[in-house]
């Protein structure tokens, strides 16, 4: 069962992708492969979610000195 999503993905990406740009009127659409690169780089930005946002409000943490965005403090 571990396996399985990968064997549904693969299916998936012949059925919609390859059996697709086997037809000559498609292969303006599929050559040169940029959507390919494209895809894979937005499955890695998905897999960490909004870790740039992250890493800039613990940056800004760390500049401020007083362990907290607002100093920690209760009252403005």
């Amino acid at each position: 069962m571990n396996l399985y999503w990968v064997w549904s993905y693969l299916v998936a990406f012949w059925t919609t992708v390859v059996m697709g740009c086997i037809q000559p009127v498609n292969w303006s659409n599929c050559w040169p492969p940029d959507w390919l690169m494209q895809g894979v780089h937005d499955y890695m930005r998905a897999r960490a979610p909004y870790s740039e946002e992250r890493n800039i409000l613990q940056s800004l943490e760390k500049a401020d000195g007083l362990g907290g965005l607002d100093g920690c403090q209760t009252d403005p």
